[in-house]
């Protein structure tokens, strides 16, 4: 990608601290240290500090949430867990479709990239009618939207804004701009995610995204080829790993934004066996309003607290890096953003769960 730029529901976005290591080292202690009833509890208690009033309300299926504390103001960080009534598998397999998994309010557009990604993937894609309208005004330095100088200067140039079609053509080069940064990025990496000049200072998106993935004490990990995977991605490659990219357009009461993200499903197999069957980790690649990056790790937890059935408990952790959290302005903005941020991801997580135990449809189910 160099003429853009770029950077987590949401999928709403936004989880490396001193949590992420502590949920893993828990997550794979063996079964004989932590007692089969209560693993799942335990692990949202250390984690999470949950009450027991909080433990009540996740017991009967309840979506919980803690904001995590950050020393930088940028930053969101939350940690929520769900219990869903469906064993780890089939949360899975319902998750590789992501575009039934995730569509659903707040969600208006969503699709998945094949393989190769290809310009037609970005078919449905629809500018919202304020980013058309801002596009025509972007500069280096003052731009509405999130982007490149390369990238404001495409949109000035390649499109006539005299034209009555000027809100297709300006929808030609965004799909463009989107494919171009799917495939160098699959191609190079990190360093393809290129800057954002939007604003006073030009950000460079790969060392948002390593101090994310750094965040925290340097405690060791017991999933370190997971974190060096999502650091040096296209290179080193781990087995019982799964890659794919999808776009999507999330609404959570702010700006529409565009958003492009790279899943990597791992399945954790470890000896002693562990009760956590999978991480799941969603890296945004570009986001066209408000994140710089966000990362969200997600683990199943194997889960029997219901008698007879398999279940997952979901432990989700999401910390992004965002606009206008600083300074006098982030006095006011700072709150409203935090509440709505924390509403979505809740909200988010109601929906997994309904997404996941809901019932296939008969024709289905008899095959």
């Amino acid at each position: 990608m160099k003429q853009y730029a770029h950077v987590s529901l949401a999928t709403p976005p936004l989880v490396l601290c001193t949590s992420w290591a502590t949920v893993l080292w828990l997550a794979v202690t063996p079964l004989a240290a932590q007692p089969s009833h209560s693993f799942a509890d335990d692990l949202l208690r250390e984690t999470m500090s949950l009450s027991a009033s909080d433990l009540r309300s996740f017991d009967t299926g309840a979506a919980v949430i803690k904001r995590l504390d950050t020393p930088v103001n940028e930053e969101l960080a939350y940690v929520g867990a769900v219990f869903v009534d469906a064993p780890s598998e089939q949360f899975i397999e319902r998750f590789r479709d992501i575009v039934e998994f995730e569509s659903g309010p707040g969600i208006p557009q969503i699709a998945r990239f094949g393989s190769p990604p290809r310009i037609e993937d970005l078919a449905p894609l629809r500018l919202p009618p304020e980013d058309i309208e801002k596009l025509q005004k972007c500069r280096p330095g003052d731009c509405d939207l999130k982007l490149s100088a390369a990238a404001m200067t495409r949109f000035r140039d390649e499109v006539d804004w005299s034209s009555p079609d000027a809100a297709g053509h300006a929808e030609d080069v965004a799909r463009e701009m989107i494919l171009d940064i799917v495939l160098d990025y699959q191609e190079n990496g990190n360093e393809a995610l290129g800057y954002y000049d939007d604003g006073d200072d030009r950000m460079l998106i790969a060392d948002e995204f390593r101090s994310i993935l750094a965040n925290g004490d340097p405690l060791p990990v017991p999933v370190p080829e997971l974190q060096a995977h999502l650091e040096a991605y296209p290179r080193g490659d781990i087995d019982g790993a799964e890659d794919f990219f999808y776009w999507t357009v999330v609404d959570f009461g702010l700006k529409r934004t565009i958003r492009v993200n790279h899943v990597t499903i791992y399945r954790l197999d470890t000896n002693p066996p562990s009760r956590v069957r999978y991480a799941i980790a969603i890296k945004q690649l570009y986001a066209s309003h408000y994140f710089h990056t966000t990362l969200e790790l997600r683990f199943l937890v194997d889960d029997d607290r219901r008698e007879g059935r398999r279940g997952a408990s979901l432990i989700s952790i999401t910390r992004s890096r965002t606009d206008g959290m600083t300074g006098f302005k982030g006095l006011f903005v700072r709150p409203i953003v935090r509440r709505r941020s924390r509403a979505a991801v809740l909200s988010y997580l109601n929906q997994v769960k309904r997404q996941v135990e809901r019932p296939l449809p008969e024709a289905i189910a008899i095959r």
